[in-house]
């Protein structure tokens, strides 16, 4: 419109509304007034803007609030005006919840790991954990009520030790009283809830590990029936301190396992040093009382690892069985062959001797005779006794070769048993999922390559792999996947080493590697190697074709290194091939960069 007289303006105001059928409000008049001026609409929200200022008043102290009131004083210069009204209730719950806050939340939890950090004679860690978790339990959702509990917390542990309120403990019947919702005047229908959780935790909770303990058990079922009649805060406090003695008693009762169970764990440790001492000579049973030794040094001892040795065990203890009768019927077996060849040089030994005196006796007849008759009579019988003692010495010769033959062949059946009983003892000394020795099989194998290094001057060369992204491997496809990963390592590795190297499993995705009469740069050299055969190939998982990569550290023994002082420097210098980028090999030796 290219007039600017405001009486038309009007007017065209108007018949613009008629047309567009808008309803004539002000609202509606100036929007079109102000199109058909094509000047901007000025004004100023003043409701909005006291809103503001009235906000402003309210003390905005934590980060959250300073960040809402920003907000609206950024809608409000935008003129943002649909989004102010939700943008000061949002402040606003925020400005009530902060004043009904005994304490901000962050200086809360900084004075709560101060306090709990700090360390009191009269106020064990496991107090503070027992008042920490029943505030947690009973106010974890009440945001404004467990900021003044654990602000009250946090004061009582602070206080000196005259002036703290005795710490309410989960065997406390104040404590447990006070939590019990009570109303005055009125019936209380939770002790009957309270009972049958209490009940329930002690029945489910506490009978199934007494069942060597009969008479805990008696004291037990006693206390569960005693709290039938626990109804109201009388009775309550009488049953607390019964509760109390026999959680005590039990606690003494289970100290006392403890020290049993200490006691008989040195006394078969003791047993099995005696028992490995006596029976040096016997390499399979001293390979059994050092894998036991080695579950036993583990504190504390897990079932897992006692399922795993007592599996372990069994197997090689059926398969030594069945090779020890077989050894022992080859040695009973050679035995008898030796006994029927010693009894028969003892029959020869007499059958000749019976032929010197036939010999002899034959000998004097012909000094004594003249007669030619008794003189061929003679001669015959002497033929004859030479015909019986050569057949006899034939006969006897035979037995005595077939004899040599079955000695000689149960020799080689003995030394074969005997290998075989070496090699199913030689599993105990072998991790059970890869194949590769264990800690056991390397701290020994470890021990004669340092001997025989010290004695021929040769080099020694450690290397520490730690297979790379194993956690996100197993998090993805599963831990049976990882498994096989383990062993495919395992297996590239076995393949592309010499014989006289040693691949051991040294706990979890890490391995050893021992390598004898190599320098460090051919260490290195063959460890750079086996990185790149195995990019060479790929690992099956769930139909993916993945790329299992390493990170190495390598180090060279020293003479009057211990094996677990070479292994460290390894491993540190396999947490530099780690941080440095993965899938490397850093040398340990300060004069060899890689």
């Amino acid at each position: 419109m290219t007039t600017q007289n405001p009486i038309e303006v009007a007017r065209e105001t108007l018949k613009q509304l008629s047309m567009r059928k808008l309803l004539p409000t002000p609202e509606n008049f100036e929007r079109v007034y102000h199109e058909l001026t094509q000047a901007p609409i000025e004004r100023d929200n003043k409701l909005g803007t006291q809103l503001l200022r009235a906000l402003e008043t309210i003390p905005a102290e934590t980060p959250q609030s300073k960040t809402s009131l920003l907000r609206i004083k950024q809608a409000t210069d935008e003129s943002r005006w649909e989004q102010l009204p939700q943008l000061a209730i949002d402040f606003l719950r925020l400005a009530l919840t902060e004043s009904n806050l005994t304490q901000t939340w962050g200086s809360l939890i900084q004075s709560l790991i101060r306090s709990w950090d700090l360390r009191l004679p009269d106020l064990p860690q496991h107090h503070k954990q027992a008042a920490l978790e029943r505030v947690l339990i009973n106010y974890g959702n009440q945001p404004e009520e467990l900021n003044t509990k654990l602000s009250a917390l946090v004061r009582n542990w602070s206080a000196p030790a005259s002036q703290r309120e005795a710490l309410a403990m989960p065997d406390d019947p104040a404590s447990i009283g006070s939590n019990i919702p009570t109303v005055a005047g009125q019936d209380n229908s939770s002790w009957p809830l309270w009972q049958r959780t209490l009940a329930f935790a002690l029945k489910h909770g506490l009978e199934p590990r007494l069942i060597s303990m009969p008479d805990m058990v008696e004291s037990l079922e006693a206390l569960i029936r005693e709290l039938e009649q626990v109804c109201d805060d009388a009775s309550l406090s009488v049953y607390m301190p019964k509760l109390r003695g026999f959680m005590i008693k039990l606690e003494l009762q289970t100290q006392q396992e403890g020290r049993l169970v200490s006691g008989l764990t040195n006394l078969l440790r003791l047993l099995l040093d005696n028992v490995a001492e006596i029976n040096r000579s016997d390499d399979y049973l001293v390979g059994q009382v050092h894998s036991l030794q080695e579950v036993l040094s583990h504190q504390p001892l897990s079932m897992q690892q006692v399922y795993q040795l007592e599996t372990s065990l069994k197997e090689v203890i059926r398969k030594q069985g069945m090779l020890k009768s077989t050894l022992d019927e080859a040695t009973s077996s050679l035995r008898t062959l030796l006994d029927r060849f010693i009894s028969r040089l003892a029959l020869m030994t007499d059958t000749t001797d019976d032929f010197h005196s036939k010999i002899s006796k034959h000998s004097e007849k012909l000094k004594q005779t003249s007669n030619v008759e008794e003189l061929s009579g003679i001669i015959g019988s002497l033929m004859e006794d030479t015909s019986l003692m050569q057949l006899d010495l034939t006969r006897s010769r035979d037995e005595l070769l077939s004899a040599r033959e079955q000695v000689e062949a149960a020799e080689q059946r003995i030394n074969e048993l005997e290998n075989a009983l070496e090699a199913a003892s030689a599993k105990v000394k072998e991790d059970q999922l890869t194949g590769a020795y264990n800690r056991r099989g390397l701290a020994e194998h470890f021990q004669r390559e340092i001997s025989r290094a010290e004695r021929t001057s040769s080099d020694l060369s450690v290397a520490l792999i730690d297979v790379d992204n194993f956690k996100q491997l197993n998090d993805r496809y599963g831990h049976l996947t990882g498994d096989d990963a383990l062993k495919y390592l395992v297996d590239v590795i076995k393949h592309n080493l010499r014989p006289a190297d040693i691949v051991a499993r040294f706990g979890g995705e890490e391995f050893v590697l021992l390598m004898p009469d190599t320098p460090v740069e051919e260490a290195i050299d063959t460890v750079q190697r086996l990185q790149r055969e195995l990019t060479r190939t790929f690992f099956m998982a769930n139909n993916d074709r993945l790329v299992i990569t390493f990170s190495a550290g390598v180090a060279k023994w020293h003479l009057g290194e211990q094996d677990i002082e070479v292994i460290e420097r390894a491993d540190q210098a396999m947490y530099q091939a780690k941080i440095s980028g993965k899938n490397r090999v850093i040398s340990a030796e300060p004069d060899r960069i890689i």
